[in-house]
């Protein structure tokens, strides 16, 4: 069932030649089934990630630290959509638990406790490899370049 969706994520991609990340977020949202909202959180300032998943009853939220590098905010909400598209939340059961046992803990909390910010962690590599990819296809169907300013803000 995952491969299904990341492969009609991919098919859509190619088909419907996305220039920007808020096409694939509304693809992933009508894949998915529930919408996919992004929000840039200021708290994330001065936390060591760059954003994280929340997966509620309703829909995905997804919370990005602001930049002014349109290229920072579209591979991180790559990265979050590389977590949704693949279910992570679905075989995390572990972090299901903690926001049982202590439901006022902010979930980047929850994601920091059980390493899900480690590049090692199998989740994390998967998301990697997805916002890469989503990134490749995005400036492939851009009529030009992107600017170098963009990407460093």
């Amino acid at each position: 069932m995952t491969a299904d969706r990341v492969d009609a994520f991919w098919r859509r991609g190619h088909d419907e030649h996305w220039a920007d990340v808020d096409d694939a977020v509304r693809v992933a949202s009508e894949i998915v089934g529930k919408p996919i909202v992004v929000r840039e959180e200021a708290f994330l300032t001065d936390e060591p990630v760059c954003g994280f998943v929340a997966t509620l009853e309703h829909q995905h939220l997804i919370m990005i630290s602001p930049s002014p590098s349109r290229t920072f905010r579209a591979f991180v909400i790559g990265h979050e959509l590389g977590h949704v598209l693949h279910a992570h939340h679905d075989a995390s059961a572990q972090s299901a638990y903690i926001r049982d046992v202590i439901p006022d803990l902010p979930e980047y909390k929850v994601e920091r406790a059980m390493a899900r910010g480690l590049f090692e962690n199998t989740f994390e590599r998967e998301a990697e490899h997805f916002a890469d990819r989503l990134a490749q296809l995005i400036r492939d169907h851009r009529s030009r370049p992107s600017a170098f300013r963009g990407v460093f803000g």
